[in-house]
């Protein structure tokens, strides 16, 4: 993952390249998606909701995966079956980008559900590609 390192300064420069890029993509999509004056009047909060998305979000996500990880397995043993339970996080996770979204940056429900789909896309592809990319290039992360 992107934020396992044990050097904090790598921790923190990968922190703060994601936020750009999730900044960026945010405020193209506001812009595309909504308004021009929203994205232009929004600014902070776009920036916040990047913030959140990149740092905050996924340690709840842990957290959550871990609960249904820990109700789920007595569930499964009991059933004889797989944990399909944890298969929910994601989903979880789609819904708390939405409604952050939603509130944080005032707009509405349907253009709410356009812009944290692409929001949890690139968080996605930073999340898996980087990394991968990284240790294909030679680079530790």
């Amino acid at each position: 993952m992107l934020f396992q390192t044990n050097d904090i300064l790598f921790f923190v420069l990968w922190l703060i390249l994601a936020t750009v890029i999730v900044t960026l993509i945010l405020y193209i999509t506001v812009i595309v998606i909504v308004s021009k004056t929203k994205a232009s009047d929004k600014k902070f909060l776009i920036v916040l909701v990047a913030f959140l998305c990149v740092l905050v979000i996924p340690i709840i996500l842990g957290a959550v995966n871990m609960v249904l990880a820990a109700i789920g397995n007595p569930i499964a043993a009991a059933v004889g079956s797989g944990n399909y339970l944890t298969l929910l996080t994601p989903i979880i996770g789609f819904l708390i980008i939405l409604v952050v979204v939603k509130f944080l940056l005032d707009v509405a429900w349907d253009k709410a559900v356009w812009i944290s789909l692409l929001t949890l896309f690139i968080l996605f592809l930073l999340y898996t590609l980087l990394p991968g990319l990284a240790d294909f290039l030679g680079f530790t992360i």
